[in-house]
């Protein structure tokens, strides 16, 4: 491990204020007075009845798809701070795995409130012109001091491939536990403002290194991909449904309140009420009230996936992790993929399979990564559906 020594370099960003361009002002209905929807929704009906014709309508759509999943499900997407001040720590090299290591602190200030919010930017040494970006959440703190840092076994890979990674701290933004969830981070930023759930809270935290990559001159800014697995991958999602500076979105077995539905539930799959008991912090407040009533709830997980078109959306599953539905998975996709078929982007969207359990394979992202920036072949196994259709899914198809 080699050192460069740096001097300290802080930045300040002053932020321009966040304001939701054509946002409807949807007022939560009780429960009985949401309409039952069986199947999966039709992306391309309006609330008024209305249908989308054109890729114009589907930007008005996409923003009130937007506005009822903050309202209904994961709360209101965290406005930008007014003031981020972003302080460099040394670049440290790490020789074997040739890349470079480099720790940040951010203060965010929002009034006379401010938090801290640390991240990692670890880069391949030696590269020509601009890389792309592989921002990803973590448990687990970057300490500015820190001198001896190697680069993770879990980080090689997209290393290895040319891509550089950016980590953050998930906790700093919304603690992940039971009652405690609104006591660190976005709620101390905004005490009286918001009433998200610590999956949006950690997607305000995907954004917010976006920032900080838009500063550094060896990432390209056209080629950010956000991605987690299991309930990291749910946050990556809302992360890339809710922020158009990313390119490419990949959940990994993402499952329930990720890319799995909650109407369609194979085997013995998670659903709504398990999560809600397992992890209310995720949610609002009120989302609970959806248990035993889901077929109430006026949005499903297929609307956030195309919440991402037409932007690159890869979900990678595993047929033996059952508790995540990725039979269901199966069935948002191909709901999911009208949608981009509609946008003339079909080709910017796929579902990859294996044979395999709970655990994550960066191999396939960044295949599907380089096929979608270098052009490079995909390999087979991208788009092979190994399930039935559910012929109950949706009755709905593409405008004409």
């Amino acid at each position: 491990m080699k050192k460069t020594c740096t001097i300290l370099a802080i930045v300040i960003i002053s932020m321009p204020p966040c304001i939701k361009a054509d946002s409807a002002d949807y007022s939560l209905k009780a429960v009985s007075e949401l309409p039952e929807i069986k199947e999966l929704s039709n992306p391309f009906t309006f609330i008024d009845g209305s249908l989308v014709r054109d890729k114009e309508d589907w930007q008005r759509r996409r923003k009130e798809l937007k506005s009822l999943f903050e309202a209904y499900e994961y709360g209101p997407l965290p406005p930008k701070p007014e003031k981020m001040t972003i302080s460099r720590g040394d670049i440290m090299v790490d020789e074997e795995a040739a890349a470079t290591i480099q720790n940040f602190e951010l203060k965010l200030e929002n009034g006379d409130r401010k938090i801290i919010m640390h991240m990692r930017l670890t880069l391949p040494r030696n590269m020509t012109g601009l890389v792309p970006i592989v921002i990803k959440s973590v448990f687990g703190r970057f300490d500015n001091a820190a001198r001896e840092v190697r680069v993770n076994r879990f980080l090689s890979p997209f290393i290895k491939r040319g891509y550089a990674v950016g980590e953050f701290s998930m906790q700093e933004l919304a603690v992940d536990r039971k009652g405690q969830a609104r006591t660190a981070g976005v709620y101390q930023l905004f005490p009286d403002k918001i009433d998200c759930g610590g999956l949006m809270a950690w997607a305000w935290g995907f954004h917010r290194v976006i920032d900080v990559i838009e500063t550094v001159d060896k990432i390209d800014p056209k080629k950010v991909v956000v991605t987690g697995h299991s309930r990291y991958g749910k946050a990556a999602l809302v992360a890339g449904a809710f922020d158009e500076r990313i390119a490419l979105t990949v959940p990994s077995h993402s499952g329930c309140a990720g890319a799995a539905p909650y109407r369609f539930i194979y085997g013995k799959s998670e659903q709504l009420h398990n999560i809600v008991g397992f992890a209310p912090q995720w949610f609002r407040p009120d989302f609970k009230k959806f248990v035993d009533n889901v077929e109430h709830l006026p949005v499903d997980q297929h609307l956030l996936l195309a919440l991402v078109a037409p932007r690159a959306l890869l979900c990678n599953e595993g047929t033996k992790d059952s508790w995540t539905n990725p039979q269901g998975s199966q069935l948002t996709h191909l709901a999911t993929k009208k949608v981009y078929d509609f946008l003339e982007a079909g080709d910017q969207i796929s579902i990859r399979y294996r044979p395999v359990g709970h655990v994550p394979n960066n191999e396939d992202l960044l295949d599907f990564a380089d096929y979608l920036f270098f052009k490079k072949p995909l390999p087979g196994g991208f788009g092979k559906l190994p399930y039935p259709r559910e012929k109950n899914g949706f009755t709905w198809d593409i405008p004409k």
